[in-house]
């Protein structure tokens, strides 16, 4: 073997070793073992919990199962994270779907003006996209051959009843059949009755037709100029009328389920002095798969035109549900993406997590589908910070320090299995500092009130896992000094740790105290 290969194989025996001392120092550096039969010791929570129960809320963390975890937390500790509470109501809900909108024109409101006769365009009264028309306007003025031919028609028609006054009835009729039928073209050919009129007047009939605007609007297309000739039904101009336009809001479809047809609907705009209302006329049937949203018409009158298409709009679309539903606020909700949990107060500071179904939210609560009955109190402040703690640590531990098992007591704690052992603890300066040094202190003194001096006793400061921030743990060897057990202990930082004290006897455990500290 090479003196290489000796020095790989020494290097990966020392980072075994090291990664096996940190394991055995992670496990086991807060030993809960005691004497077979005895109970543990407990400086502040008075009877200690059912062995079954601690085993079982010791044995994985909250949600390690994929049920929600519970927590127990003292009066002080509910303060501390201002935890609030409210009862589970029913209410008539209201929920208001906010989406944006784009202007469009009306499709309704959109008029097409044709050639009736075929001719050339000598004049165009409307000249440009944009150009506001009234009906009865005159818009263009075409040259029609057909047209002259049709009137010199009706006009010799006329002439020759003129004539045939004096004679046969029969001769008489078969005239004004020639006239009704000769004028009865120029009315197809879209001339209006002055226009028949004039031309049964004139010594010569006119060979200009004018068109006249059918409807109100703004001309929208143009599609014709000065001098071009035109095909009998050529599209000449479109035209749209703004006095009402459509307005088009995206509604994702998740959203999709709270609309329809009929619902009321308000409408703001930078463009507009107040809001607009109306109703949704219309659900787009086909999803816009880019945006992934569906379009909602709603048609509304356009007071002073103020609304143009392509402008954007904020659509509210409003709706009421039929009946009261149970409820609760939406800061009692904890969305993991999955699923949605509240915690519902169970009495003596515990607080059960519990996965529910519910609505979408409205007015700031979401309505209850099952999973909560009225009556019941759930968690409406404060619900975050309980579901972090019940996920990174067990599902009985209290928030940031442990549960009531933790809570403070200096009552000297009874031995875990010789009850006459008894413990006393304390810190100088009291309360310790935090992210120092500090004089610990303890006193362990047997049934009848002496010192117990051969015994090893140890002191860890443990912070629990916290949002962002893992573990904080330390410990410390006392020594006996002839009267108490001292030693200095560092604490890592301030804020609230569980201390415990571990006091054994040729290796075996002897008595345990459990208290809390808060670091300054």
């Amino acid at each position: 073997m090479t003196s290489r290969e000796k020095r790989f194989i020494f290097i990966g025996l020392a980072l075994g070793l090291t990664l096996a001392a940190i394991v055995y120092f992670a496990t086991g550096s807060l030993p809960h073992t005691h004497a077979p039969g005895a109970p543990a010791a407990n400086a502040s929570a008075g009877p200690a919990p059912a062995a079954g129960a601690s085993a079982a809320s010791e044995s994985a963390p909250a949600g390690a199962s994929g049920e929600p975890g519970s927590v127990q937390l003292t009066e002080d500790e509910q303060k501390s994270i201002g935890l609030e509470t409210v009862e589970v109501t029913t209410r008539n809900l209201s929920r208001d779907l906010l989406a944006p909108g784009r202007v469009d024109e009306a499709e309704t409101q959109l008029a097409s003006i044709s050639a009736r006769v075929g001719g050339r365009i000598e004049k165009l009264y409307v000249s440009y996209t944009g150009q506001a028309v009234r009906r009865g306007e005159p818009i263009a003025l075409i040259y029609s051959p057909d047209v002259l031919q049709s009137a010199q028609e009706y006009k010799l028609a006329l002439e020759n009843r003129q004539r045939l006054k004096a004679a046969l009835p029969s001769a008489i009729e078969q005239a004004d059949d020639m006239v009704q039928a000769s004028r009865r073209r120029l009315e197809l050919w879209g001339l209006t009755e002055k226009q028949i009129t004039d031309i049964g007047s004139s010594p010569q009939p006119k060979v200009d037709i004018t068109i006249y605007s059918p409807a109100n609007g703004i001309v929208a297309e143009r599609k014709v100029t000065a001098g071009q000739y035109v095909k009998e039904g050529d599209l000449l101009y479109t035209l749209t009328d703004l006095s009402s336009v459509w307005v088009k809001a995206d509604v994702y479809e998740i959203d999709l389920p709270s609309v329809h047809v009929g619902q009321a609907v308000e409408i703001t705009s930078d463009a507009l002095s107040s809001a607009l209302h109306g109703r949704v006329q219309f659900i787009e049937p086909a999803l816009n798969p880019q945006t992934r949203t569906v379009a909602v018409r709603v048609q509304v009158p356009n007071p002073g035109m103020r609304l143009r298409p392509g402008m954007f709009a904020n659509v509210v679309l409003r709706s009421h549900a039929a009946r009261p539903v149970p409820v609760v606020p939406r800061s009692a909700v904890v969305d993991s993406g999955q699923r949605k949990i509240v915690y519902v107060a169970r009495g003596n500071g515990l607080f059960e997590g519990r996965a529910v179904e519910l609505g979408p939210a409205a007015e700031d609560y979401y309505p209850v589908i099952s999973g909560l009955k009225p009556g019941e109190r759930v968690v409406s402040g404060g619900a975050f910070m309980i579901d972090s703690q019940t996920r990174l640590t067990t599902g009985m531990t209290g928030l940031f320090g442990g549960s009531k098992a933790f809570e403070r007591d200096d009552k000297p704690a009874a031995q875990a299995s010789a009850p006459q052992v008894k413990i006393t603890f304390r810190t100088t300066p009291s309360p310790p500092k935090g992210a120092a040094e500090n004089a610990i202190h303890v006193i362990v003194t047997d049934a009848a009130g002496k010192p117990v001096s051969d015994a090893q006793v140890k002191v860890i400061f443990l912070m629990p896992a916290m949002p962002g921030m893992g573990e904080m743990r330390s410990s410390a060897d006392l020594a006996w000094n002839g009267r108490e057990y001292a030693g200095k202990g560092d604490i890592p930082m301030a804020g609230p740790y569980n201390v415990v004290v571990e006091v054994s006897r040729g290796g075996q455990p002897l008595a345990s105290y459990r208290t809390r500290v808060n670091a300054e």
